[in-house]
């Protein structure tokens, strides 16, 4: 009898499930991978050449060919998803093997990664974040739920439930999983979010409830309160409570509304119950009379002369100038004037055509509220490109420490991950002329993405001059 040969934990793993975990073109370090890379990828150009050909797909066909191509292009947009997750995943090994190279972020070797995906994807950053882990779950532990989605049996969302609902699991768990659910090709053929939802529940419970009970006990610890903005002009205030706080909340609201409720009085239950809370949480004695103290952003022409330019609410968004004008000069259609509101108006003064807010600067380093109040309603949204989160941090585009100074022009808003992300090795940003605030971004792959401020009541989408050449200005 031979000697028995020994097998790494990888090797033994692919043995056992009868699958390569990592892709075989991976197998070779990040560094002898890029100096192998050649100047050019034809690939980019065939992968945009797809795009351009589906866009042309001759239309002198019938219903039986449309069904066709429609799931066909189903097919396809699940393989080029599965191929995205390849890429992102050997995307981060790069930028890992890069740091270690250098010696730097040895807490957290694979910063910035999330950011290049998020703007190649053209979305936020936790976005960029959560795919990278989601392909990395994929690629290293869930090869055949990857195979599904590569041969179309499963869309993004669906492999993503898979990921999401085994992510707490021991590794070794998660692929008995994986092959339980979707090791069968075929076997996911014709099951939606809720159903393959209840599998995985199933399946993951069976294995472990550690984490089924861990979630329960930390219901205290994930209380939130949430406001949003809607379409419609109103705003979304929803939470999660644990189910002592959120029972007796809800009876808390009923007694209100039944308390509160008079012949004279015209508002339904829901109606008192909103006005409990907000009642309660501002202090306020009546909630239809808040003292207005927002930034609206409005032309003059929309304020004095009914003109139809919408507005701008700082914290809300675009409304419509009929409704600023209502905000402004407050509901009089109560009895005495019980809904009129005290309103202050902040003037903001804009250049011509362009819309660029007038400037401030600061000899400090900590930038004042009031500029910080001017960039809040200049840039509306956090300026990385296709992130749209809150303003959080109000901060220097070239920094401080690089000789970046104090100036309207020098500073923005961004959310916090986008702004730490900012301070990554090679991650570069600069002021670019431009006809609106506009700022260029380098990031460590060498990709450039141009972030212009949105345009404020009375201003174009985009103003004479904005595909002009962009130049870097000084610091």
């Amino acid at each position: 009898m031979s000697n028995p040969i020994s097998l790494s934990a990888e090797a033994a793993g692919e043995i056992l499930l009868g699958h390569r975990h990592i892709p075989a073109d991976m197998a070779k370090p990040a560094r002898e991978r890029a100096l192998a890379q050649k100047p050019g990828d034809d690939y980019v150009d065939f992968i945009d050449d797809v795009g351009v050909a589906m866009t042309h797909l001759p239309q002198s066909v019938g219903e039986q060919t449309r069904v066709a191509r429609i799931a066909a292009l189903e097919r396809a947009k699940a393989a080029i998803c599965a191929a995205q997750a390849k890429e992102a995943y050997g995307l981060e090994q790069d930028i890992i093997a890069r740091h270690e190279d250098e010696g730097i972020y040895k807490e957290n070797p694979n910063r910035g990664a999330g950011a290049e995906v998020a703007l190649a994807r053209k979305e936020s950053q936790h976005l960029g974040s959560r795919f990278i882990s989601y392909a990395r779950s994929m690629i290293e532990h869930m090869p055949y739920t990857f195979n599904a989605l590569e041969r179309g049996e499963l869309n993004e969302d669906r492999a993503m439930i898979l990921v999401r609902e085994t992510n707490q699991l021991d590794p070794g768990v998660r692929e008995l999983i994986d092959r339980e659910i979707a090791g069968e090709q075929g076997a996911l053929e014709g099951v939606g979010d809720k159903e393959l939802l209840a599998r995985a529940k199933k399946e993951a419970l069976a294995f472990d409830s550690t984490e089924d009970m861990i979630n329960h006990a930390d219901a205290m610890k994930k209380r939130r309160i949430s406001v949003t903005a809607t379409p419609d002009g109103m705003m979304r205030v929803s939470g999660l409570l644990p189910v002592v706080q959120g029972v007796a909340f809800k009876e808390a609201l009923t007694r209100a509304a039944a308390r509160r409720r008079s012949i004279d009085d015209k508002r339904t239950d829901a109606q008192v119950m909103a006005d409990t809370v907000v009642e309660c949480v501002t202090g306020q004695n009546l909630a239809s009379r808040p003292p207005l103290m927002v930034h609206l952003a409005m032309t003059d022409k929309c304020l004095f002369a009914g003109d139809s330019e919408p507005a701008f609410i700082k914290g809300y968004g675009i409304v419509s100038a009929e409704y600023a004008r209502w905000l402004i000069t407050g509901d009089r259609t109560g009895p005495d004037g019980e809904n009129e509101e005290q309103a202050w108006i902040r003037r903001l003064y804009t250049a011509p055509v362009s819309g660029q807010l007038v400037a401030m600067e600061s000899d400090a380093r900590i930038l004042p509220q009031k500029l910080k109040d001017l960039i809040s309603v200049r840039d509306q949204y956090c300026r990385t490109p296709y992130c749209g989160a809150p303003i959080r941090h109000h901060d220097h585009v070239y920094q401080v420490a690089r000789g970046g100074k104090t100036t309207e022009a020098n500073t923005d808003g961004r959310c916090v991950q986008c702004n730490h992300t900012k301070e990554t090795s090679g991650w570069e940003e600069f002021v670019i002329l431009g006809p609106r605030h506009t700022i260029l971004i380098k990031t460590p792959s060498g990709q450039m993405y141009r972030s212009m401020a949105p345009p404020l009541p009375g201003t174009p989408e985009s103003p004479p001059g904005s595909t002009d050449s962009v130049v870097p200005t000084s610091p």
